[in-house]
């Protein structure tokens, strides 16, 4: 027992899911109509909060999104792209500033209205226009041109080494959007295999699969259904009741014992996912560099990671997962060595010397067990240093509204989760760069040592100098202690016995994967 909280034993585990297991199955009620053939139903702890593509900016939302829009392009088993309302390549001119893609011409939204290169235009212009989250994705584009009925071109400022991966973003019409923006992020009309049934924020998305869609590999299950749940102890009931086929993630303190409780088949593969403590340099205490030393002493990240994290995710010591840092030779040893040991005598005597050993340090988490777990430790060593702590963990949609707001008032520390991709752009930009202060990035850091470098490194396409401007970008956070690094998630389901070609994806918005894929995932019944 090392102090930081209490793992949830095996004795544990199979008392509670036996006592749930008995209340559920006593409230049990006549199932609802559903659509012919085989349904999947996923318990997740990442429930959407919006299924509007322009607005998304985490993956709760992004996984249901991405079942219901397609984009010019899809991942493929890596982080490679493949055509997907594409017809073929885009091709590149002008030193990687010009890229023109044709639109398959079978290519249709689900109102059997064709896809047009008005509508790929709007779905990169909006964000920008909107000053939405996913405004990062796109503002690297000066236009985008319509070259003929099927064909769009896109001018950039720069040649930004990742267009690949924004070719990716969903595809949304137009017409629908605009009539009425409100209604389309719970009721959205997509071009992908899913059409929307039933949506209620934060809590379920029923989706019913569009037998007339037009892309390769159509879906063979009839209905999928993502419903939130609070718990890993819920989700393993769910799985050994039969209530549900699915769960994602796998909670660490229930990883060894899951085949055992429930018989299920476990798929997980190292995700492009990391965690990390956010501080909030825009105003209140933790605007001092002595109050972010002496936080920084007061939670060993090592013994947080092996009790909450482990043996689902590792220790890093940068906002990037491991794997892309050593993919990118970045230098993760010596990073290492930039933490402070956890010392609550040396953290106590830094708030003295900040004048700042009164009133409490808010930390906000969202309900995440895992987020929720590594706010209570940090509160606990804030304690023991002599300082008050609090930890408000809300539901998704506040904490995402709160974690960027700046204010002292919402939050000192933050724990927050980026999901990106294999490039260290889409950790780095949207959650420190300025230009996205207030909508996805909650820390507020100012310093051109880091502003500078992260725009650079959009602008080349040099790797060794991209690499080299990342280093600087990040070692600067680490030493301003603006970011605690914690650790890196794999991307983990479990399944019954019923589902089959199940296969995880490490990009964690493309799962589940349910079509486009060969062979599809079944479920039998």
């Amino acid at each position: 027992m090392t102090g930081i909280g209490r793992p949830l034993g095996r004795r544990d585990l199979l008392a509670g899911i036996g006592a749930a297991a008995a209340a559920s199955l006593g409230g049990c009620s006549a199932l609802a109509k559903t659509p012919p053939g085989p349904r999947l139903r996923l318990a997740t702890l990442y429930p959407p909060v919006t299924l509007d593509p322009i607005e998304a900016k985490y993956v709760g939302s992004k996984q249901v999104i991405n079942r219901v829009f397609d984009g010019l392009y899809a991942y493929g088993e890596g982080g490679d792209v493949v055509p997907r309302i594409a017809s073929g390549q885009p091709t590149v001119s002008a030193d990687g500033l010009e890229v023109e893609v044709a639109i398959d011409e079978r290519a249709r939204f689900q109102n059997d209205s064709p896809i047009t290169p008005e509508d790929v235009a709007y779905s990169f212009e909006a964000p920008v226009e909107e000053d939405a989250a996913t405004e990062w994705t796109v503002d690297m584009i000066e236009s985008v041109e319509t070259v003929d009925d099927r064909t769009v071109r896109f001018r950039l400022g720069d040649p930004y080494p990742a267009f690949s991966h924004a070719l990716t973003r969903p595809i949304v019409p137009k017409e629908d959007r605009e009539a009425d923006p409100e209604r389309f992020a719970t009721a959205p009309v997509g071009s992908g295999p899913f059409e929307v049934r039933k949506f209620t924020e934060e809590r379920k998305a029923q989706l019913a699969r569009w037998d007339d869609y037009w892309g390769e590999s159509p879906p063979a299950i009839a209905q999928l259904t993502v419903v939130y749940v609070e718990s890993p102890l819920t989700q393993m009931m769910g799985l050994r009741t039969g209530r549900s086929d699915a769960i994602e993630p796998i909670g660490p303190q229930v990883a060894n014992d899951i085949r055992d409780v429930t018989n299920a088949t476990v798929a997980r593969r190292d995700g492009y996912r990391s965690l990390y403590l956010g501080v909030n340099l825009n105003t209140g205490p933790t605007t001092k560099p002595e109050v972010r030393e002496a936080i920084d002493y007061c939670l060993d990240v090592d013994e947080a990671v092996r009790e909450f994290v482990e043996p689902m995710g590792e220790r890093v010591y940068s906002p990037l997962p491991r794997r892309v840092a050593e993919e990118w030779d970045l230098p993760v040893e010596r990073w290492a060595e930039i933490p402070n040991p956890k010392n609550v005598e040396r953290a106590r005597d830094l708030f003295r010397q900040a004048d700042e050993t009164t009133g409490q340090l808010k930390i906000l988490t969202s309900k995440d067990p895992i987020h929720k777990e590594f706010g209570e430790a940090l509160a606990g060593g804030l304690r023991n240093a002599g300082h008050g702590a609090l930890v408000a963990s809300k539901p998704w949609k506040s904490y995402l509204e709160t974690y960027v707001t700046g204010s002292k008032r919402d939050y000192s520390v933050f724990v927050g989760e980026i999901t990106g991709t294999s490039d260290p752009d889409s950790f780095l930009y949207p959650t420190f760069h300025e230009n996205m202060a207030g909508t996805t990035n909650g820390v507020f850091e100012r310093d051109d040592e880091v502003m500078e470098p992260l725009s650079e490194a959009r602008a080349t396409t040099d790797r060794d100098r991209r690499r080299d401007l990342y280093e600087t970008a990040i070692t600067r956070l680490l030493s301003d202690r603006a970011v605690v690094p914690l650790c890196s998630l794999d991307n983990s389901f479990a399944t019954t016995d019923r589902v089959r070609n199940f296969r995880v994806h490490p990009i964690p918005e493309v799962n589940p994967r349910l079509a486009g894929t060969d062979p599809v995932v079944e479920v039998r019944s």
